[in-house]
């Protein structure tokens, strides 16, 4: 009897449970907010800037070749040894320095013959000045005796620079191409010789990017710490690059940094297209096909069509449709809307 009774309630309990749970599934159930009421309620996140008044430099980088404003390539004039190297990579030279010695049998019996004629020219010269001061001999005699020894003083020089090579400019060596005892060719580049009391670098640069380009403007290096200014621009492009040739001029270096400045090496060149000194900017990431996205003080957010003018590391300049201040959108603005609510999560 009892057991009838326990199973009865059982099955009176689980009846109940059943029921409620039917009850339960027929009742109203709110439906859960979609993404977009979502975004109404709680704002899209964006990150905004303000637009504000500032400097804007505007430069354009290029690479090119560096150079000293003069230059000089020592050939070897002969097939002779080369017997001396009296200069270093790095050394200072001056006009006249002797830079390689070259020496063979038959160079030095051109020397040694030249070097005789000369001291019979000036032998001649000399017995004769005493004749001529007494007016023993003809002014043509003395002319003719000038004249041999400044033909046998030519040719004596002649004959040494064969041998012996010196610098044609004022500079330092940059490179020495050949070492003692080789035996170079007629026409070998042996030495090197740039003038770095000024530097050059020689830009390649497109004929858009040559539109950009003027005389005077600023030019930095800015690995070497250099600033210049644009000294020549080709006006035909190269027939075969289609590039036009920029020249860009540069003071001096200091001994300091001397070795930072390598004759041949390509450098970084920046050169100022543009500046000013007060513009009203915003970032560049604000702006997309002449309009941005402006959020005010109830946090809405509203597209505005706007009038840009030059675009630099700084920003973008704004001529028209924005007042310094304003709240600017830099990230999110895919999502926005006229009149969307935003959420302010950067800036």
């Amino acid at each position: 009897m009892i057991k009838r009774i326990v199973f009865g309630t059982i099955i009176l309990i689980l009846a109940a449970v059943i029921v409620l749970r039917v009850v339960q599934g027929s009742a109203d159930v709110e439906p859960a907010p979609d993404v977009a009421e979502i975004r109404r309620q709680t704002g899209i996140p964006v990150e905004v800037s303000p637009a504000h008044v500032g400097a804007l430099v505007v430069r354009r980088e290029f690479t090119g070749t560096l150079r000293g404003i003069r230059s000089a390539t020592i050939r070897a004039r002969t097939g002779d040894e080369i017997i001396d190297i009296p200069v270093s990579v790095g050394q200072r030279v001056s006009v006249g320095t002797e830079l390689i010695r070259q020496s063979s049998q038959g160079s030095m019996s051109s020397v040694n013959q030249a070097e005789a004629a000369h001291e019979q020219a000036k032998r001649m010269v000399e017995r004769l000045r005493p004749l001529r001061e007494e007016g023993a001999i003809s002014e043509q005699d003395w002319d003719d005796a000038q004249t041999a020894l400044a033909v046998a003083e030519a040719n004596l020089a002649a004959a040494r620079r064969s041998i012996v090579l010196t610098s044609p400019i004022d500079g330092i060596v940059t490179d020495i191409l050949e070492t003692r005892g080789t035996v170079p060719s007629a026409g070998d580049p042996l030495v090197r010789v740039s003038d770095l009391s000024r530097i050059q670098v020689l830009l390649q640069v497109s004929a858009g990017q040559a539109r950009e380009l003027a005389l005077r403007q600023q030019a930095d290096l800015p690995d070497q710490g250099l600033t210049g200014r644009i000294s020549r621009i080709a006006l035909q492009a190269d027939p075969e690059t289609r590039l036009i040739e920029v020249e860009a001029t540069f003071p001096g270096v200091r001994s300091t940094n001397e070795r930072m400045i390598v004759p041949g090496s390509l450098v970084r060149t920046q050169v100022v297209v543009g500046s000013r000194e007060s513009a009203l900017l915003v970032p560049r990431t604000a702006v997309r096909g002449g309009s941005l996205w402006v959020v005010d003080g109830d946090g809405l957010a509203h597209r505005r069509s706007v009038s840009t003018g030059l675009a630099g590391d700084e920003g973008i300049e704004i001529l028209d449709g924005l007042a310094e201040g304003e709240r600017v959108v830099v990230a999110g603005a895919s999502l926005l809307s006229d009149g969307a609510q935003t959420r302010i999560v950067g800036g």
